[in-house]
């Protein structure tokens, strides 16, 4: 019965639930939609078809750089060498830069070598496919880093990745306050805040706070969505200065050691549309509490018990980046748990529980088991007492 017991703890530990994950990003080049004052994300085809460079061909111009280099005396084949590079152009008397996106120069360097051509040489065709892109940084689903709007504070290479990794989720849905008041640069105050508490419990530490307009629903028409008028100002609505400072200064008034790091909405802008001063940008970023604009998918998160992933591209120095942003639903009990549970830790432990059983239970179980019976003296035990 006890060896029953430990096997059907292994497989519990060994089968781990498999969490539902929720895409919270737009697709640039598809659907992701781009304040009309930026610069918009712009793709462009380098090249999009075969290839006449083959990996034999490269391997030969290895070869040939290696023989170049040796002093034994290479015959001439002919007197004039020309090949095809990846762009498809004809360069002669060169083989560096033509195969410099093929050969890594890190790990060699293909150097001409003297006295002798490339002999015709058949290779199969392969696809090539290779884009650039242009964008601003505060396209599309992106974070905004702390120093987008306050000096002496983290770009985005600097947000710690414990802020940006796994970290708990929330969700205070305003949709119908925003409704109800029938104003697009609505400006959500700080008793919608004290009202999701309320009911909810107090955001727990470390947490990531989405905020959802219902906006989102908007985002296939880029004229609802950014609201520019004549006069090319957005309307839509937005955190006040003082929702944004509530948010920023959460962690301090209930004794956490970081509080809130990142809060996230489903329009352009933290802020309102139509601000100039962006006050909710300066009083979140100024205390290195970052931002992430133009989310998809809130409607498909629960309250709370989720977890949040954030993988903005690495740009030194940068203001903002786009980013690939994840929600991770542990599963359906936990997700629709209507009031928080300490988040911040109930959520990683449904994950963990398994583990943590066998470990509580294996350790009796294997002392109880390795037993001398006949002295009652332990052969293996914790202790290693013999």
């Amino acid at each position: 019965m006890a060896l029953h017991i430990l096997a059907l703890l292994v497989i519990m530990a060994a089968s781990p639930v498999v969490p539902r994950l929720v895409e919270l990003s737009y697709t640039y080049n598809v659907d992701a939609p781009t304040s009309p004052k930026l610069k918009p994300f712009k793709m462009t085809v380098l090249q999009n078809g075969t290839n006449d460079l083959g990996i034999w061909q490269v391997h030969l111009l290895f070869l040939l750089s290696l023989l170049s280099q040796t002093s034994t005396p290479l015959p001439s084949l002919s007197s004039h060498i020309t090949l095809r590079n990846v762009c498809g152009v004809h360069d002669s008397h060169t083989f560096v830069k033509p195969f410099s996106s093929v050969c890594s120069e890190h790990l060699y360097t293909i150097t001409p070598p003297r006295h002798v051509t490339l002999p015709c040489v058949s290779v199969p065709r392969h696809r090539v496919e290779l884009n650039e892109f242009c964008t601003s940084e505060h396209s599309g689903t992106h974070v905004d880093a702390p120093a987008h709007y306050a000096r002496d504070t983290w770009p985005v290479n600097e947000i710690p990745l414990e802020r940006l990794w796994r970290v708990p989720g929330v969700v205070i849905d305003v949709s119908q306050a925003i409704s109800a008041a029938k104003e697009r640069n609505f400006a959500i105050p700080v008793s919608e805040l004290d009202a999701w508490e309320s009911r909810h419990g107090v955001i727990p530490d470390r947490t990531v706070v989405f905020i959802r307009t219902g906006w989102g629903a908007k985002s296939h028409n880029l004229a609802e969505y950014s609201g520019l008028d004549n006069q090319r100002r957005n309307n839509f609505p937005g955190l006040s200065k003082e929702a944004a400072t509530w948010l920023a200064t959460h962690g301090a008034r209930h004794g956490h050691p970081t509080g809130v790091v990142g809060v996230g909405v489903d329009t352009i802008s933290v802020d309102v549309g139509n601000s100039t001063h962006y006050e909710a940008h300066q009083a979140m970023y100024s205390r290195n509490v970052y931002g992430m604009e133009n989310l998809a998918n809130l409607d498909q998160l629960p309250t709370a018990n989720f977890l949040v992933t954030v993988m903005p591209m690495r740009i030194g120095g940068g203001s903002g980046a786009p980013a690939r942003i994840i929600a991770e639903l542990p599963d359906e009990h936990t997700a629709a748990s209507p009031r928080l549970a300490q988040a911040s830790e109930g959520t990683r432990l449904s994950a963990e529980l398994p583990f943590l059983l066998m470990a509580a239970v294996v350790g009796p179980l294997l002392r109880h088991l390795c037993r001398d019976r006949g002295g009652g003296r332990r052969t293996y035990s914790n202790d290693i007492e013999l």
